[in-house]
């Protein structure tokens, strides 16, 4: 069964973690890697923005119907951890003049998606986006210098494997009571996802990720990678920021 109360205790003890750390002003982006960077960054940081009250809704509706008290509570202090690296990227980019975004195409299209699916579906195209996300900011990690940027990266691929071992958790749990016909099935559309997802990021993202050496290809076998990891094998566990054990599921 899935512990709730374990993962409202630990988003509870991280929400104290959540501090903005400003750039030191001798830490700047050059001219030719703000050039290289700021499209990137900028669409990144719009999609880390979403004020979730879509997921909250259907966590709200999903918690109402199973008996599930802790749900929402759960989905709102995850959500604050999205925002905070919203947050953190934004002053990165004020800090380097790198102008924020309002729009983008590749964001309205999963913010669509997620509205007009249910609390499973939802969290399906969240776990997809925190998959191919965790793979992007180990590159962007390298495609500067600059140290900020470099720990804003770790940092967020720390907090990404906990939100992924939390979503796929949860996934497992939903699609758990399925026959294994159907369960196979969805495990079949969720890789397409994966597939398409991760080449639509590559084309969005492409300087930055060739610039690191990255192809469409490898770039979508290391997001494949990470999906076969969390979802397959069982056998992914946070390296840092959660030291509190694993969860039953």
């Amino acid at each position: 069964m899935f512990d709730w109360n374990y993962w409202l205790e630990l988003f509870g003890a991280r929400a104290y973690a959540l501090v903005i750390r400003r750039p030191d002003a001798s830490d700047r982006l050059t001219d030719a890697e703000r050039e290289l960077i700021a499209d990137s960054i900028g669409t990144f940081q719009l999609g880390e923005q979403s004020e979730g009250r879509t997921l909250q809704g259907f966590a709200e509706k999903f918690a109402l119907e199973r008996g599930i008290a802790e749900l929402p509570a759960v989905t709102a202090l995850f959500i604050r951890e999205e925002q905070h690296h919203a947050a953190q990227l934004r002053e990165f980019m004020l800090a380097n003049g790198i102008p924020l975004k309002q729009k983008n195409w590749t964001d309205s299209i999963f913010r669509r998606l997620r509205k007009l699916a249910g609390y499973e579906a939802a969290v399906t195209i969240l776990v997809t986006a925190e998959m191919i996300g965790f793979v992007y900011y180990r590159a962007l990690a390298r495609a500067t210098e600059s140290r900020h940027l470099k720990t804003i990266c770790r940092e967020m691929c720390a907090d990404e494997s906990v939100h992924l071992r939390y979503e796929t958790q949860l996934l497992m749990t939903l699609r758990g009571k399925r026959t294994p016909l159907l369960r196979s099935c969805v495990e079949f559309a969720h890789r397409a996802l994966v597939a398409i997802a991760s080449r639509v990021v590559f084309h969005d993202h492409a300087r930055v990720l060739r610039h690191v050496g990255y192809t469409p290809r490898s770039f979508h076998k290391d997001c494949a990678s990470i999906y076969r990891m969390v979802m397959k094998t069982g056998a992914y566990r946070p390296r840092s920021r959660d030291t509190q054990g694993d969860v039953t599921s």
